[in-house]
């Protein structure tokens, strides 16, 4: 809306001059003429909300991969409420959207770190990239830590993947399993333990199985990166590779498979689609304007004496005991 206002900023002073009825009534209402200063304030604001524009519409997308970009857009929108915080037309808007975002993003142990496994996953990123935006938001000092706890996160995850998906191990635990049942049969009031050389042997052997399966992953890892083009397709490249990294490759698809929003890019500018839902669809267009401008002008008046996010925690927590109550 601010955008398209800013095509009729001639318009409004015009309009200001030839129309005494106009004036009139926006001196009225306690309001008055945008003035230059203001129209630069909305350009301003224009060119700080447009990144966040564009990264909704990205991240929403349902053609192609979102979760490997994530990371950098984050990132990037840390970068860019961190400049805006300096800047005096932006500064309040920035600190409330900083505080939110902190909430959620402002430390490695409150994010989902899937979403840095699939930053590594992208051949074009892998550590080295990862590395990168470690040093630019944490420092040289605090990068290893950091590094550390997240592959330490995605070795156990995949370690995982190969107990579940490793064809060796698969068999192993078969014959573990065949092994059982035939000493269970034989099982009776003179209980016999297990012969401890074949458990031994099943041991080592899954063991070798899993330290085989990791050096696929530190295989991948040691490669040289891929080069980023337009035709670039991070799922045919994995495709391709499947046959090199059977396990991994069943990791990445997973991973990628992972949406990171689920929320319409038009949603999430837009008041009206939370105004009309689909248990208020009856709505008329004057009656819907009504409710948006009317949010409007309370949240304006009297936001700095209601804490909209603190009564809605307490009301989700009073929802929750009535639930128990029941």
């Amino acid at each position: 809306m601010l955008e398209i206002a800013q095509a009729y900023e001639k318009t409004f002073e015009r309009y200001d001059l030839e129309e005494f009825d106009f004036r009139y009534e926006i001196e009225n209402a306690g309001l008055s003429i945008p003035s230059s200063s203001d129209w630069e304030r909305v350009r301003n604001v224009c060119h700080f909300l447009k990144p966040f524009h564009d990264v909704t519409l990205r991240i929403s997308g349902t053609l192609y991969v979102t979760s490997n970009t994530c990371i950098e857009d984050i990132y990037s929108i840390r970068t860019l409420l961190d400049d805006a915080i300096f800047d005096s037309s932006l500064c309040d808007i920035a600190l409330a959207m900083k505080v939110k975002f902190d909430k959620y993003f402002g430390d490695i142990e409150k994010m989902n770190l899937l979403l840095y496994f699939a930053l590594i996953l992208d051949p074009r990123n892998k550590v080295k990239y990862l590395v990168i935006l470690l040093e630019d938001r944490y420092g040289e000092k605090g990068v290893e830590a950091k590094k550390k706890y997240i592959m330490d996160s995605m070795y156990e995850l995949y370690n995982d993947y190969i107990r579940i998906h490793s064809p060796s191990s698969t068999s192993s635990t078969a014959e573990s399993t065949t092994s059982s049942s035939i000493l269970g049969k034989r099982q009776n009031s003179d209980f016999m333990a297990p012969n401890p050389p074949l458990r031994n042997k099943l041991r080592e052997k899954m063991k070798t199985n899993i330290v085989e399966s990791i050096g696929e992953l530190e295989k991948y890892l040691q490669e040289s990166v891929e080069d980023d083009s337009e035709m670039f397709s991070i799922l045919d490249w994995w495709k391709v590779n499947s046959p090199r990294f059977p396990v991994l490759s069943l990791m990445a698809r997973d991973v990628f498979a992972i949406p990171v929003s689920t929320v319409a890019s038009e949603s999430v500018f837009s008041t009206s689609g939370r105004v009309l839902d689909p248990f208020r669809s009856s709505l008329t267009p004057k009656i819907v304007e009504s409710l948006i401008c009317t949010q409007d002008w309370i949240r304006g008046s009297i936001s700095d004496t209601i804490d909209y996010e603190k009564d809605w925690e307490e009301n989700q927590q009073i929802d929750k005991e009535l639930s128990k109550m029941k």
